[in-house]
């Protein structure tokens, strides 16, 4: 075996036969010291070069997957109380920020009021205090509790018992409880998913019915 045929791998091995094979003798001195080079600048670049890892795209989980992982499951008895009061007192000074509640005067005369209905409706209700005031269901009637999951159709809330209730908002009226002052809800108006509630406008009204 040559000294060009040692400094090769396989693959090249039989390029180099073929070329002793079949150029004249007196050429090969030259062939050899020119596949020589080329062989070794092809091993050096080769083992400097990095391959590149393709990237996996990353994958958003469906609704109906998160459901399937227990990801809207709550078990009654998980959340205590005093672990989500903190949470409650985050709320209730975004929400006083938010609604501007200095600035507001009688229902009805202050123009503010369009805007503090719209507030209320695109708020984020994860950490507000609430209780039923109404519902067609008698038993929902009186619930209370901080509110640890909003979602497109009923609110989770943890009583002072450490209990987690479900509560329909569609045929319920809710009051939720910032500092000194009570907020009237209507949870009909809020039966869309807390993300989308952000970019749709409800309308105003002062006295609907369940």
């Amino acid at each position: 075996m040559s000294g060009l045929e040692k400094i090769t791998d396989n693959a090249s091995v039989s390029v180099i036969k073929f070329l002793q094979a079949n150029v004249p003798k007196s050429d090969l001195v030259n062939i050899e010291k020119e596949l020589k080079k080329d062989f070794l600048l092809a091993k050096k670049k080769s083992k400097g070069q990095k391959v590149k890892k393709k990237r996996k795209k990353s994958r958003i989980l469906t609704r109906k997957e998160k459901k399937a992982l227990g990801f809207y499951a709550i078990p009654r008895d998980s959340v205590k109380y005093s672990e989500v009061v903190p949470l409650n007192q985050i709320w209730s000074d975004y929400i006083s920020q938010m609604l501007e509640l200095e600035k507001l005067g009688p229902v009805g005369t202050n123009k503010n009021w369009e805007q503090f209905t719209q507030t209320i409706y695109k708020a984020d209700f994860h950490g507000s205090m609430m209780q039923v005031v109404r519902s067609k269901c008698p038993s929902y009637v009186g619930k209370k509790g901080i509110c640890i999951m909003d979602t497109k159709n009923t609110f989770k809330i943890v009583s002072i018992d450490n209990l987690v209730t479900t509560i329909p908002k569609k045929d319920s009226v809710f009051e939720l409880y910032v500092k000194d002052i009570k907020i009237c809800v209507f949870g009909k108006h809020l039966c869309v998913r807390p993300a989308e509630r952000s970019t749709k406008k409800v309308k105003s009204y002062l006295h609907p019915d369940l």
